[in-house]
């Protein structure tokens, strides 16, 4: 194995001094030519010391000043493509699962009344709120909601999130692909056809655990994709206000979990 390390190690580093060789043996060439052809030592001299003189700006503007542009393009662009993708999963389903989630969170009105995202809400709003899911206690009522629906919701739409997995816009969101990774480990646990029958008390609480691990992911991210849609699209900004998992309207009333409030 050792011995293969070596062998790659070789290769690495092969091409760059074999093409840094070529390049320094044709600048000796050519300022031989001018040197001893044209008899024009002073003036390849002068050239060959303002060359080097412009190296260090050379090397500040490509990079620093080029590369940075590049850099913040690239970054510009790989937010709008995270947007979309968030905004095709929460439209999907993500928004569904996650009202799901909080119509049985038996605290959900620390999160309603402080869930009230608008556009008028600023970096100090959203790091307040954040704070307030970081200490959330997401405790899902494993006995009320039901799994059936859950399981099926995820399966409708599972090539969905095969795709999404896959893309490699997302492999720099760590946030997102864990909670991709997170719902199909769900999938997986409610694939067992007992838990859709009888399930032990050890079986029960771990679900409760999975499924309480999946809501904070999907809050967190959804308040991610909300921050990003009010700074750069206004108006799906209104269209995902209507639908906020977490506002008053979206509790079932008739849940008796939930208070009337």
């Amino acid at each position: 194995m050792k011995e293969n390390k070596k062998i790659r190690t070789k290769k690495k580093y092969r091409e760059p001094i074999i093409t840094g060789i070529v390049l320094l043996s044709l600048s000796l060439i050519l300022f031989f030519i001018q040197t001893h052809v044209f008899n024009d030592l002073d003036r390849a001299l002068s050239l060959l010391c303002s060359n080097i003189a412009f190296i260090p700006l050379n090397v500040f503007l490509t990079a620093f000043v080029i590369d940075t542009l590049f850099e913040r393009r690239n970054k510009y662009h790989k937010i709008e493509k995270l947007i979309m993708i968030e905004g095709v999963f929460f439209s999907e389903f993500g928004t569904e699962l996650l009202e799901k989630f909080a119509r049985y969170d038996k605290n959900i009105k620390v999160l309603s009344d402080e869930a009230h995202i608008n556009k008028n809400w600023g970096p100090s709003e959203f790091k307040k709120f954040n704070s307030v899911i970081n200490n959330h206690q997401f405790d899902v009522d494993i006995d009320a909601i039901s799994l059936r629906k859950v399981s099926n919701i995820i399966n409708d739409n599972k090539d969905f999130l095969i795709s999404i997995i896959t893309n490699p816009t997302l492999m720099e969101h760590e946030l997102f692909s864990e909670m991709a990774v997170a719902i199909f480990h769900i999938r997986e646990e409610l694939q067992d056809i007992y838990v859709h029958t009888e399930y032990d008390t050890f079986n029960r609480e771990h679900i409760k655990e999975d499924f309480s691990i999946l809501y904070k992911l999907m809050t967190q991210t959804w308040v991610i994709y909300m921050k990003h849609l009010q700074e750069e699209y206004p108006t799906l900004f209104k269209k995902a206000m209507i639908h906020n998992p977490f506002h008053k309207r979206t509790i079932n009333p008739n849940n008796p979990m939930i208070p009337l409030y």
